[in-house]
């Protein structure tokens, strides 16, 4: 999704992109609170600016984390 918000950028405000970004990624993975992983308080354009970095999970690793083969530990 970072790389699909950096193309973005191009055409719209970052703003609008971190905001598409972040509800794609709701929608998609839904609430994974209730596992241990928390949002971010930057979004995630954001995130990348400030620090270069981005957050990112692997989509296998989620599947596995919800299905209880892997344990969050914080």
């Amino acid at each position: 999704m970072i790389r699909q918000g950096m193309r973005m950028v191009n055409y719209l405000p970052v703003d609008v992109v971190d905001a598409i970004i972040t509800f794609s990624a709701k929608l998609k993975y839904g609430d994974l609170s209730k596992y241990g992983i928390y949002r971010p308080k930057l979004r995630p354009l954001q995130l990348k600016n400030v620090t270069g970095k981005s957050a990112v999970i692997d989509v296998g690793t989620i599947e596995k984390i919800k299905e209880g083969s892997i344990k969050v530990l914080y």
